[in-house]
């Protein structure tokens, strides 16, 4: 289940992991595997694929990805991302609800992505989410390519344009 607030802006919280959890069961069910083998083929212990099935852990991104990898699944698959841009990383602004005013950014394909990501990285250094907690993902920046700039500012700047540059006083 997505809680949206606008096409740019998601709150990820409880959710988002039970998303992924549904995801992870349905992929190993397709390849007929247990738990057990999923656990042997994706390096990670057979306990944790158990409590991250039934939504009794987090999942952090390097789980995520040797599941995916173990699955023969993208990692976007697994989390439900839908990208923001088909040319790259875009840039996202990434808070909690409980603390509004701590953001930090954020590059990634997909909101879902850049929660992963920001988690990944606040957690080295702190700890960044407690069991209850939602954050707020915020999509700020796209990636622009010459063809979308040339579209919206009509055509390239010869070399012999005036250039006018800001007064100095």
């Amino acid at each position: 289940m997505r809680f949206y607030e606008s096409q740019y802006r998601e709150r990820i919280g409880y959710d988002f992991y039970c998303d992924i959890a549904s995801r992870t069961v349905e992929a190993r069910r397709m390849k007929g595997w247990t738990q057990e083998q999923l656990a042997d083929a994706s390096g990670i212990k057979a306990d944790r694929v158990a409590r991250l099935e039934a939504v009794q852990a987090r999942f952090y991104l390097d789980d995520v990805r040797k599941l995916s990898a173990a699955l023969d699944v993208s990692t976007d698959w697994l989390v439900e991302a839908e990208l923001d841009s088909q040319i790259g990383e875009c840039l996202y602004l990434v808070s909690l609800e409980r603390f509004p005013d701590f953001k930090f950014y954020q590059k990634a394909t997909s909101k879902r992505m850049a929660f992963l990501r920001a988690h990944e990285r606040a957690s080295k250094v702190c700890r960044f989410l407690e069991p209850r907690d939602r954050a707020i993902v915020q999509l700020v920046g796209v990636p622009v390519t010459d063809k979308d700039l040339q579209r919206e500012f009509r055509g390239p700047i010869s070399k012999d344009a005036d250039i006018v540059l800001p007064d100095e006083s």
